[in-house]
């Protein structure tokens, strides 16, 4: 009588599960793809800031919000929708719209990570996978300020793979908000010294990469402790 349903939701977790690591590729490979094939020439800085500023005039700050949050979702690189929106609507603006729609992008790409992650990956995780799921659901809000203070991958992947681990949504996206806006201050405040860094490198090319180098390597030790105390 109960072999049926039993059957049909282990069906349901493996399409889920193989849903979810199809998903993870397709971002990996977005996210090259931005850097490293044609589709790099449409990240044009000019004609991205025209479009996003003519798009919150004629349709209001929804629209702009709202295809932040869609680039977000197809793995445009956040540090360049941070300075778009930044030299789009000036500082203040750039603030609250680059939140609101990286925010939206996060919890977008959360959901669809929980939905089709969450069981499917916790019923055939290993212990270390699983004592890494709970430690950043018990340290929800710490650990999503260290994912975000850290750029070890891709905006989008980072969202998919909290939201099939144990963190809840408030505590992910509060975390978050934290720890982005180192990034949207720079963003905002230095957005034509970064342009121009980026354009004519110098010095401050230099401090910039130091800074991301510093980062990365602070967070692979966390990680790197996180996942060696999980084989004890």
């Amino acid at each position: 009588m109960h072999d049926g349903p039993t059957e049909a939701h282990h069906a349901r977790l493996r399409h889920r599960r193989r849903g979810f690591f199809l998903a993870i590729a397709a971002v990996i490979g977005l996210a090259l793809a931005w850097q490293l094939t044609p589709l790099r020439d449409t990240l044009d800085l000019n004609r991205m800031v025209a479009g996003l500023r003519q798009l919150g005039q004629q349709l209001g700050p929804a629209a702009a919000v709202g295809s932040f949050a869609l680039a977000c979702v197809i793995a445009v690189p956040l540090s360049i929708l941070m300075l778009v929106c930044a030299l789009a609507f000036g500082p203040t603006l750039g603030i609250v719209y680059g939140i609101c729609g990286a925010s939206l992008g996060a919890a977008l790409s959360f959901l669809f990570g929980r939905w089709l992650g969450q069981e499917a990956i916790s019923r055939v995780a290993g212990p270390r996978v699983r004592y890494i799921s709970q430690r950043l659901g018990h340290r929800g809000v710490l650990s999503s300020i260290a994912l975000r203070l850290v750029p070890v991958a891709p905006f989008a992947l980072v969202n998919m793979v909290a939201g099939a681990s144990t963190i809840r949504l408030r505590d992910f996206l509060f975390g978050s908000a934290i720890g982005m806006l180192p990034l949207v201050l720079v963003s905002a405040v230095f957005a034509e010294q970064i342009v121009n860094a980026a354009t004519r490198p110098g010095w401050l090319t230099l401090l910039f990469v130091g800074i991301t180098l510093a980062l990365v390597v602070g967070g692979s030790a966390v990680l790197r402790r996180w996942w060696r105390e999980a084989e004890d």
